[in-house]
């Protein structure tokens, strides 16, 4: 376990001077530098092979480095074809599984009610996700999520999808917070987080207010992909203070939610042309196993991805179990070649505020 410090003060803004941006620079060298993140301890269960673990919580906590995110389960009208998911990835050995209460109506938490928790609660590491922007929002919620997982606690619960600074202020006015730490106060959940994905400024926002309030949250998950250092940039604005703070990194939008293939996502705005999206696999000499190294590489906790079909699983399966760290000189030359297609077209998830 990593030795715990002072908490630093977190930047208000991300204007930066030189010499905050070289301590900055040094802080993530340095704190990346205590784990071989890429070379995850090997772990089996009573059920087989487990993927590769990584850390996720300040008491040692580890998870599957990757991790299957819900939204896409609930894709499926096929219960029967769910189950069949759900039975393949834990047989592929990937025991976190991510979930949000709002995910296609509450059907992608119902299938893993149904499908996952009945059989191999004990095995796996569960998380949900909250949206609602007020106290008694969330902690109807939580307890709608548990009903629908047919667990009675979850080993993560996050606050969901942080749009802007004046969102945060005023989920937290309207007790949202309050509520969290609540839950983890009552053992209905084990650790609490926080996600977003539309700028970096958030996420700083939201951890200077609990900074100013002595608190610590335990995760966070965010965007981290080949184009995200080029544009309105999560790895390298909020990712060094997180690592300086001990958080669980949980990476999301690998792939830009399918977008660096030229699809059309749930984020896309009505103005982006479908025609427009670039497909950047295609355009480049990346590969779909790239885009995968190149996150794995940094110093996250677990890599959070979508499937829709059985191979989709295997073949992120195969990228970690095949997994070999990239150099910063191998990460350089894969961001360079992507810079060309960051912004809103491919991220379109982000939004650029003043």
């Amino acid at each position: 376990m990593l030795i715990r410090t002072r908490l630093p003060a977190t930047p208000s803004a991300m204007k930066k001077t030189k010499r905050e941006f070289l301590k900055e620079t040094a802080a993530f060298a340095g704190l990346a530098s205590m784990v071989n993140w890429a070379s995850a301890s090997s772990e089996e269960d009573s059920l087989g092979q487990v993927l590769p673990t990584r850390r996720l919580t300040r008491n040692g906590e580890r998870v599957t480095a990757f991790c299957l995110g819900g939204y896409h389960l609930g894709f499926t009208e096929s219960p029967k074809e769910a189950e069949r998911m759900v039975e393949r990835a834990m047989e592929l050995g990937i025991r976190f599984y991510d979930n949000a209460r709002k995910y296609h109506k509450g059907r992608s938490e119902e299938y893993m009610g149904r499908f996952l928790t009945p059989k191999y609660r004990d095995k796996i590491f569960l998380m949900s996700k909250a949206p609602d922007r007020t106290g008694a929002g969330v902690r109807e919620q939580l307890d709608a999520s548990l009903k629908a997982l047919k667990t009675d606690y979850l080993d993560l619960w996050q606050i969901h999808a942080l749009q802007t600074p004046e969102d945060v202020d005023k989920r937290m006015k309207n007790g949202v917070l309050d509520a969290f730490l609540e839950a983890k106060e009552k053992g209905k959940v084990r650790y609490i987080g926080f996600t977003g994905h539309r700028n970096p400024k958030t996420h700083l926002h939201f951890l200077e207010f609990l900074d100013q309030r002595g608190l610590l949250f335990d995760t966070c998950q965010m965007p981290l992909n080949v184009c995200d250092p080029s544009f309105e940039s999560f790895e390298k604005h909020v990712l060094p203070v997180l690592l300086e703070k001990e958080y669980g990194v949980i990476a999301m939008k690998t792939m830009a939610g399918g977008s660096m293939m030229g699809g059309r996502i749930d984020t896309t705005p009505d103005d982006i042309r479908t025609k427009d999206i670039p497909d950047v696999v295609s355009k480049t000499e990346l590969s779909l196993a790239n885009l995968h190294q190149y996150v794995y590489s940094l110093p996250v906790s677990s890599l959070c991805s979508g499937c829709r079909e059985f191979h989709e699983i295997e073949e992120n399966v195969a990228v970690l179990n095949n997994l070999k760290n990239l150099s910063d000189a191998d990460k350089k030359k894969l961001i360079e070649i992507a810079k060309p297609y960051a912004g809103q077209i491919v991220e379109n998830y982000k939004r650029v505020f003043a």
